[in-house]
């Protein structure tokens, strides 16, 4: 099953998916627009607002993954290690619509701790692109404003793979001749 119908490149969606790999950012400004035409569009939309800073986002983060019942202790600012959020990062992505991970004033995150925000950032573009496997659209949206140096900064790289091989002929199927 497709993701999307057709690869229309104007819109909102497809950018963010497909071109942006799962991450996309917006002027705070037109913040309000966006979220009706996510609604309209078939999305929830789940947020945290950054503004206040990471002690008060990262508990709201741990509340929308359902840390506690998932690991059994609370997510908080002083425990906020990204492997562990790797494991829990996770969203009931619907099969008709999509689901959006809104991070309002995400610039706040970044300049409190960049290497942790800029974490979460290459965590949820592995679940878009996983969701996307699956035919399931999932992205996450920065609400920026005008000026914010968040935009643009570098949170993933990529590297020719090695090439794949498993001594383990179960695994392996492809034998070099």
């Amino acid at each position: 099953m497709a993701a999307f119908t057709e690869l229309d490149w104007n819109r909102f969606d497809v950018s963010a998916i497909v071109d942006s790999k799962g991450i996309i950012s917006i002027d705070e400004r037109r913040r309000n627009k966006c979220l009706g035409w996510l609604n309209r569009n078939g999305y929830e939309v789940e947020s945290i607002d950054c503004s206040l800073g990471l002690t008060h986002a990262i508990p709201e983060l741990g509340k929308m993954l359902n840390w506690q019942q998932q690991f059994g202790y609370t997510l908080t600012a002083d425990n906020r290690n990204l492997n562990a959020l790797r494991d829990g990062f996770e969203f009931n992505v619907p099969k008709d619509g999509g689901k959006v991970f809104e991070l309002n004033r995400a610039d706040m995150a970044w300049q409190e701790d960049a290497w942790w925000l800029l974490g979460l950032l290459r965590i949820a573009e592995e679940l878009s692109r996983r969701q996307l496997a699956l035919g399931r659209r999932f992205f996450t949206l920065l609400v920026l404003p005008e000026d914010s140096l968040l935009a643009g900064q570098v949170y993933e790289t990529n590297k020719v793979p090695i090439p794949f091989w498993d001594p383990c002929q179960a695994i392996h199927e492809f034998d070099a001749d």
